[in-house]
């Protein structure tokens, strides 16, 4: 495995520890509908949340935000049906980015993003 997977991996595990200790019940990880994915499905409440998670080392050109684009954008929209449908139709529906910015696992710190787009 090469090292932006394992950096990516490492960065979906800690914000799924982020949210965990938030409050937030993570549903799925990885979800996929078609064309369409997330990183992490998480709900609190009635509000279910739809986060895009971007990992970077520090000193990175972009914010890690910044590389979500708008196709990135276009295909996590495109689950939000299906994920509504799996888990609560009435449910708030929320799209979020987890910057995860550190030099190793245990030297990290969390932008969390809530409605970025």
């Amino acid at each position: 495995m090469d090292e932006r997977r394992k950096t990516g991996i490492w960065g979906e595990i800690l914000a799924v520890r982020y949210l965990r200790q938030a409050g937030y019940r993570i549903l799925m990880t990885n979800f996929r509908a078609g064309t369409s994915e997330v990183d992490i499905v998480a709900k609190k409440g009635n509000l279910i949340c739809l986060v895009e998670v971007k990992t970077r080392s520090p000193g990175a050109m972009l914010s890690p935000a910044e590389n979500v684009d708008r196709e990135k954008q276009r295909r996590v929209l495109g689950a939000s049906s299906a994920v509504l449908r799996l888990y609560a139709p009435d449910a708030q529906l929320r799209f979020d980015i987890a910057e995860v910015i550190f030099s190793d696992p245990k030297n990290y710190r969390i932008n969390y993003i809530k409605n970025a787009f």
